[in-house]
């Protein structure tokens, strides 16, 4: 809920302490910038992004956005009222999906930014895609209730493979227990070694 990552860049709050910053640099491997959002630290909430672009919602603030188009990033700023983007996308380098009650102009125009197609889907009878699964561009994490029409869905939006899984004990909205990129992930302490386990195999991590 309160960091997001790509391959090159992690966001986190301005207070975030040195433990965690220390860990998602060991981790992930990325340039750790500071944030906020109109003033809140929930960067996982408000913010969907890969490697190509980022979707922010309208409260954000001329020098929270101006920070993320410095890291060369395409960023829309969208007038959705359903602003909470990181919970209303999933996507990778590749493909995504998206909160289907996005009106379609507007999902077109995320799409732009980041550069794929967005599929307009739920996951698990929840809209809210974006905090039900996770997804690199080697492999994707859903909601353990993830039908298996929708796992044949989400292989074709994101163009890699992927499994049910959770997060936390027993979660499955696992984008609130995990944050992941290409080399790495950082999750909640909560995580069994099982759930951690489905995570590396889901997302083609070996650790």
């Amino acid at each position: 809920m309160f960091i997001k990552t790509n391959d090159a860049i992690t966001r986190l709050p301005i207070d975030t302490m040195t433990k965690v910053e220390d860990s998602l640099s060991e981790n992930l491997g990325t340039t750790l910038v500071r944030l906020s959002i109109a003033d809140s630290n929930l960067l996982g909430v408000y913010i969907a992004m890969n490697s190509n672009g980022a979707i922010l919602p309208n409260i954000a603030r001329p020098e929270e956005i101006r920070k993320l188009k410095e890291a060369g990033l395409n960023v829309h700023i969208s007038q959705e009222p359903q602003n909470a983007h990181g919970n209303n996308i999933c996507a990778n380098d590749k493909g995504g999906i998206v909160n289907p009650h996005i009106p379609r102009d507007e999902a077109m125009r995320m799409s732009d930014a980041l550069g794929v197609e967005l599929v307009p889907m739920a996951v698990a009878e929840y809209s809210t895609v974006g905090s039900s699964c996770l997804a690199t561009n080697s492999g994707f994490l859903v909601h353990f209730k993830a039908s298996d029409d929708e796992l044949h869905a989400l292989r074709d939006a994101f163009k890699v493979d992927g499994s049910r899984g959770t997060m936390n004990r027993g979660t499955g909205f696992v984008s609130y227990g995990a944050v992941v990129n290409g080399r790495g992930y950082v999750a909640g302490d909560a995580s069994t070694a099982y759930e951690l386990g489905r995570l590396e195999d889901a997302l083609g991590l070996i650790r």
